[in-house]
């Protein structure tokens, strides 16, 4: 089974945490990453640890980890190198859902596809930011 987690910053203090995507459907305006403990056979549900977060810092996990191990998520910035010969320090940009392509990516697939078949030669990706934390 593919493993689908999200990430958000906590509204109490600011900080990053991974879990289960969960709406409020009273307020849809309001978004929760958590997880559900202890569910019996029937689906009765033992205990959560569910907590808010910013709706607008809310990201998926793209499946992928980086040369260091860490999950890359979207909104990630990212320095790619190629295994093409291309020695010109990679390219350092924002992971995205692409519509298009139906996946993420760190190119930007709804414009231009001249460089499309880098992504078959990457040697390398290392997240070095977010689109979130400004440093």
């Amino acid at each position: 089974m593919r493993e689908i987690l999200f990430r958000g910053k906590r509204k109490i203090d600011n900080r990053w945490i991974e879990g289960n995507f969960i709406t409020d459907e009273q307020e849809l305006s309001k978004a929760y990453i958590g997880y559900l403990f202890g569910v019996d056979d029937d689906g009765t549900v033992h205990d959560t640890d569910v907590t808010e977060v910013d709706p607008e810092t809310v990201c998926q996990w793209t499946g992928l980890t980086d040369k260091k191990g860490r999950k890359i998520f979207e909104g990630d910035i990212v320095k790619v190198l190629y295994t093409n010969g291309q020695e010109d320090g990679g390219d350092v940009t924002e992971v995205k859902y692409s519509e298009k392509s139906a996946s993420f990516s760190p190119w930007d697939w709804e414009y231009d596809c001249d460089g499309c078949d880098l992504y078959f030669h990457i040697k390398e990706i290392e997240i070095v930011g977010n689109a979130f934390d400004k440093e």
